[in-house]
């Protein structure tokens, strides 16, 4: 895929970093101005110390029960990329940050299509059978409620919602796998017409699949998919916070390892 292939694409491993959901954003962020300056493509991979309902980037704030997120202790983000809310907090979110890939393999359906694909081989070393999801038309308030091209499934059931964002020459895209359920869910925090039932009916865990909900080793076999699917080699890379907690400074130095 042009584009996509290079010699080395870093790999950021932030799983075990603990970080305000702001400054997981703000991360992402900051890998597309470090490709878009010339910097390797970047897969960076973590979790999230909090529940977390992040929004959409279009998403108006009403779809939002502020009411229920402060009660229940929820703190509210909204991406760079499109989509609905999605609550994280149980979940693998993966980041590729890449130079937009020329022509037609630059399409959106064709960048989610390959990064899906590396997605898919990565599950399958944890057992996992997922497959492209089919659009069932526009998802709402809520990401899991619906299934669009960018997302995964196993059967009929949602395992992994994407989105992404493209400016400068440089495509982000992101996206969280369901490792496990929280006791809540989108349906307690958003003004939806979701209800509970409907939502565990759409959507699938890894640990419903029997698969392992670790996440160091859904990250790891995600790196393997990526590797074997689009033939690419990673260095190991790290993000470093500089003064303010909002700016993010690369180091290619640190070793990391999954």
């Amino acid at each position: 895929m042009t584009g996509t292939a290079s010699t080395e694409w870093r790999l950021i491993d932030e799983v075990d970093t603990n970080r305000d959901p702001a400054e997981h954003m703000d991360a992402d962020l900051n890998l597309l101005d470090g490709v878009a300056n010339g910097l390797a493509p970047a897969l960076r991979l973590y979790t999230w110390t909090m529940p977390t309902l992040s929004l959409g980037r279009f998403q108006p704030g009403t779809d939002v029960d502020t009411a229920a997120c402060d009660r229940l202790g929820v703190r509210v983000v909204r991406r760079p990329t499109g989509g609905a809310a999605l609550l994280h907090g149980a979940d693998l979110t993966y980041c590729v940050v890449m130079p937009l890939p020329d022509g037609r393999e630059g399409a959106v359906q064709h960048v989610y299509e390959r990064i899906a694909g590396a997605l898919i081989v990565g599950l399958r070393a944890v057992g996992v059978d997922a497959a492209i999801a089919r659009n069932d038309g526009p998802p709402g308030p809520v990401c899991f409620a619906g299934q669009q091209g960018a997302d995964l499934r196993v059967g009929d059931r949602k395992v992994c919602g994407s989105a992404q964002v493209r400016q400068r020459g440089v495509v982000l895209q992101h996206g969280s796998i369901l490792l496990r359920r929280l006791e809540i869910d989108e349906s307690d925090v958003t003004i939806a017409a979701c209800h509970r039932d409907e939502l565990r009916n759409a959507t699938v865990t890894l640990e419903e699949l029997g698969a392992s909900t670790d996440p160091h080793d859904v990250a790891a076999a995600l790196v393997a998919g990526f590797e074997q699917s689009l033939g690419l080699a990673f260095a190991p890379a790290t993000l470093a916070a500089q003064g303010n907690t909002n700016i993010i400074g690369i180091s290619t130095s640190a070793s990391v390892s999954l």
